[in-house]
């Protein structure tokens, strides 16, 4: 098996230059707001507005820490996920945003319902990134992360019929727990395995800019992947029988 690295192109850097774009207004927002909590916090009067503050740390802080996740596999086949979870997060922290400052509103059910089902679809997204961010690095564990990638869609689904639901019996209670456990459980021993196991099936391969151009117009035009690509030339390289 092949783990091919193509080193930066013009369309390598476009994205490497968005997702510094985005670290760089993630950090910096998540900075202003942690400025804005402290000052709030060791204000001489704490009152509402500087509850509103303090609350607003906390959101910018938590989508931060879900938009960097989102962002593992944004330079990779998966980039269309990470856009998705990055545009969820964003738009349910707006929408948090909107309920915190916006004053003699009387939200309804549905406003916190909403509220709740952007929450699970951000981290579930981000969730989703992280474990794709891990099979594109190591491709031996794409069975586990499949499965957990199943498992965590399984409890989102679950999770938002509570939400939105009158509520659910005690057996539906049981199950959305033993999925939880399963799908935590996943990702630990997927991100264990990927970050820190040993893949000896797989063989890392940099190719330098002249080639990787070439290398990517033969498997946009062929429709293959890049690895298919590369691990042909190397067959036919050592005659060795292509399938």
């Amino acid at each position: 098996m092949f783990a091919v690295t193509l080193l930066p192109m013009n369309t390598g850097e476009t994205r490497t230059d968005v997702r510094r774009a985005v670290l760089a207004v993630t950090i910096t927002s998540f900075s202003i707001a942690a400025l804005m909590g402290i000052a709030a916090l060791l204000g001489s009067d704490f009152g509402e507005t500087s509850l509103r503050i303090l609350s607003t740390t906390v959101v910018v802080g938590c989508a931060s820490v879900v938009t960097l996740a989102c962002l593992v596999p944004v330079e990779t086949r998966w980039s269309p996920v990470s856009v998705l979870g990055f545009v969820v997060t964003l738009g349910t922290a707006a929408f948090t945003l909107v309920m915190i400052w916006t004053e003699s509103v009387d939200w309804g059910d549905g406003a916190y319902q909403a509220l709740g089902i952007g929450v699970t679809l951000s981290v579930t997204l981000a969730q989703v990134c992280l474990l794709l961010g891990v099979s594109v690095r190591r491709p031996s564990v794409s069975p586990l992360v499949w499965t957990t990638i199943a498992l965590s869609a399984i409890l989102a689904g679950q999770v938002i019929a509570l939400i939105v639901g009158e509520g659910a019996g005690d057996g539906f209670y049981r199950l959305v727990g033993v999925v939880a456990i399963l799908d935590v459980l996943g990702t630990l021993v997927t991100i264990a395995l990927g970050v820190f196991g040993r893949d000896q099936r797989a063989l890392s391969v940099t190719l330098p800019p002249e080639v990787a151009a070439r290398v990517r117009a033969e498997a946009q035009s062929t429709g293959r992947t890049v690895s298919d690509v590369v691990g042909e030339a190397v067959l036919r390289h050592l005659d060795l029988p292509v399938d």
